[in-house]
């Protein structure tokens, strides 16, 4: 530690969720950490709480005598930051590497996927720790039972969510993977499906010759890999396909969901026939999050009550499907969907509990999703009884010519006139008014600042 203390890590753009639980988990391991941001959020406060140097803004001032610097793929490369630690010939690291460099030393597990890896890292972790294995947990959401992101952990164990979004993930080291699905995402950056299912396919030949891939059946482009992939050990997890691990009898309530697993025999060692399980989760989605879940920990031989016991007792994940809290009679929550596929799970889930409206407050996240992806909106959005749509949050883009939210509104008005654009002069109390006094379900949906938009409903 003493050694450690000595080395200065600073970390360009140290608020974004990634960036982080990084910084916040090499503070613990006892390095000197500071960083800068152009804006305070909630990480950046608590990890000023943390003792933290935190810099508002990029200045090349930031950087005195700091012994190497972390940045992510956000960061341009025009930032003075960067260009003034290339100056001074400092070392450079990518957020990934530097996680990569932390995994070497632990036995990992890796979770990847177009959607549900936030939860099924947090559900992982959360056994692990349960178990007493003392994990480390580095993850893209805040774990509600940490109130933080990570865990410093002194076990053998390192749960990590695998970032897909810059092929970054491809760079680090670990033993076991999950995969949650593979969906028409971040194109931006990979220019074809092609080249993204590529991607999926070295993450799997990437672990070594011992590990595992745990990967969901029920996905058409894991289903392929999986039959194509013969060198490396896969294990299948699904609810309508035959696999490893097949997922039946699911009952769904309001608050919880039970499910069965049967397990072909030598898939997992010592673990074979039907198990049952209680969940807090709910929707199908969550269920084969868990499946992935359990099968990861099984593997790591953590004892089957401690699984059984933290899958009752999972408090979840921040801005997947939240309760804020009621307004009146109206139920307020709030979710990070900003796919159509995820939006689709979480209307389900809205449909599952709601007794009577679902109202959607939804803000497109970039230019560039809505427009690679404008049909597969149009296709869940239509199906909402009454939405109300947001300015795209930009995400740092450059506006795309029609790609807006007001066309948006008039192709989704085609099949379904309960469908209305919001711009910043609307107020929102004013416009939920009148939902507020029955058993409504509100859930505000989006990747931006939708969110404190959400948290401001209890405000004013």
């Amino acid at each position: 530690m003493n050694k450690l203390n000595k080395i200065k890590i600073h970390f360009v753009g140290i608020g974004g969720i990634g960036m982080s639980g990084i910084a916040e988990l090499m503070h613990d391991l006892g390095y000197q950490v500071q960083g800068s941001d152009i804006n305070i959020n909630s990480n950046i406060e608590r990890l000023k709480k943390r003792g933290i140097k935190f810099f508002k803004g990029h200045n090349k001032n930031n950087i005195k005598k700091i012994s190497a610097l972390v940045f992510s793929s956000a960061i341009k490369k025009n930032n003075p930051e960067l260009l003034e630690s290339e100056r001074l010939s400092i070392p450079q690291i990518t957020r990934a590497d530097m996680l990569g460099e932390l995994m070497k030393f632990k036995k990992s597990i890796a979770v990847a996927g177009s959607h549900g890896k936030t939860t099924t890292t947090s559900l992982v972790g959360s056994m692990f720790d349960n178990a007493k294995f003392d994990p480390t947990i580095i993850n893209g959401g805040i774990i509600n039972s940490y109130s933080k992101n990570n865990r410093f952990g002194r076990g053998e164990w390192m749960i990590v969510e695998a970032d897909e979004s810059d092929g970054s993930f491809l760079r680090l080291p670990h033993q076991i993977n999950i995969i949650t699905n593979i969906d028409k995402e971040h194109l931006d950056y990979y220019k074809s499906k092609k080249n993204l299912i590529l991607a999926f396919r070295n993450f799997i030949n990437n672990i070594p010759f011992y590990g595992y891939s745990i990967v969901c059946n029920d996905n058409l482009h894991l289903r392929e890999l999986s039959k194509k992939i013969k060198t490396r050990k896969i294990i299948t997890y699904s609810m309508n396909q035959n696999s490893d691990v097949r997922i039946y009898l699911i009952k769904k309530h309001k608050s919880y969901s039970e499910f069965s697993l049967y397990f072909k025999k030598n898939v997992i060692k010592q673990m074979q026939g039907k198990l049952k399980f209680k969940t807090t989760l709910i929707g199908d989605h969550n269920i084969l999050n868990a499946t992935a879940a359990i099968i990861a920990s099984l593997i790591a031989k953590v004892p089957i009550q401690k699984i059984k016991y933290s899958l009752k007792t999972f408090q979840g994940v921040k801005r997947r499907f939240s309760f804020l809290g009621k307004i009146n009679k109206a139920s307020i929550y709030d979710d990070y969907a900003h796919h159509p596929s995820e939006i689709k799970a979480s209307y389900e889930i809205a449909k599952q509990i709601s007794r009577k409206k679902i109202i959607v407050i939804f803000q497109p996240h970039r230019y560039s999703r809505t427009n690679i992806l404008f049909n597969d909106f149009i296709s869940i959005l239509r199906k909402i009884n009454i939405l109300y749509v947001l300015d795209i949050y930009p995400a740092g883009e450059k506006p795309i010519k029609n790609i807006n939210s007001i066309n948006l509104v008039k192709t989704i008005n085609k099949k379904n006139k309960n469908s209305f654009y919001l711009d910043k002069k609307n107020n929102l109390n004013i416009t939920l008014k009148s939902f507020f006094d029955d058993d409504n379900t509100i859930i505000f949906m989006g990747a931006g600042s939708v969110t404190n938009m959400a948290h401001n409903l209890f405000t004013k």
